[in-house]
């Protein structure tokens, strides 16, 4: 049992990682100086939260959705690390 446990955690902080770099670029859309490799990321979560259903959400709207999903991501994979 703890060998699923311990795959469901290096999944889920997988998906955090990836959450994170689009929650990231969802923040650099917000300024028109960041680098264009940010911009290009937020555009990615951008597109991606369309398909979700939300693309009538504002900018910043995105941005702090994400930001809730990826910390409850990460707040789950911390909750179902197996103890020792």
């Amino acid at each position: 049992m703890k060998i699923v446990a311990w795959l469901a955690v290096v999944a889920l902080a997988i998906l955090a990682l990836a959450l994170g770099a689009l929650t990231l670029g969802a923040f650099a859309t917000l300024n028109t100086d960041s680098p264009l490799l940010l911009r290009s990321i937020g555009t990615l979560s951008a597109s991606t939260l369309a398909q979700v259903g939300l693309e009538r959400a504002a900018p910043l709207d995105r941005a702090l959705i994400l930001t809730g999903v990826t910390g409850l991501v990460a707040a789950l994979a911390a909750y179902i690390k197996p103890r020792s």
